[in-house]
């Protein structure tokens, strides 16, 4: 009977372990999967530092469609893939957000839907923090 058991087991994870290759349809990853800005001193803040790219890439074996994407709180998606990805391709969305000159958290999200099997929705966080500068030989407690 414990054989019987152990043998219905391994078939079970074989089928199962075959049945997740064999499936079809996109497999959606971003690249970065967490945007990181690390700290940036208030005297080097720009409009650059509020603009991102985040690479979306198709790994499955059908196109992968985009059918919303979007950002939180004051971030702007300014630009993504609206044809579909194809397996192996890659596509872009491009994100810009506004960094109030002060110390803070930076916190921000992009949200991801899209038709991919392994996840209808992705989110990809975006963090940093804005600190005073210091001058040279200058420590701040």
């Amino acid at each position: 009977m414990k054989r019987l058991f152990l043998f219905a087991v391994l078939v079970f994870a074989v089928t199962i372990s075959l049945s997740a290759q064999n499936s079809n349809g996109a497999f959606v990853v971003t690249n970065p999967d967490t945007v990181r800005l690390g700290e940036i001193g208030l005297n080097d803040l720009s409009a650059d530092n509020g603009k991102v790219s985040i690479t979306v890439v198709n790994k499955g074996n059908l196109p992968l469609i985009l059918n919303e994407v979007s950002g939180c709180c004051g971030t702007n998606v300014t630009e993504w893939p609206k044809a579909p990805i194809l397996p192996g391709k890659t596509g872009q969305i491009k994100v810009e957000f506004r960094i109030e000159p002060r110390p803070q958290v930076i916190s921000r999200t992009v949200t991801i839907k899209s038709n991919a099997i392994n996840s209808k929705l992705i989110k990809v966080p975006i963090e940093g923090v804005v600190i005073e500068s210091t001058s040279k030989n200058e420590i701040k407690l």
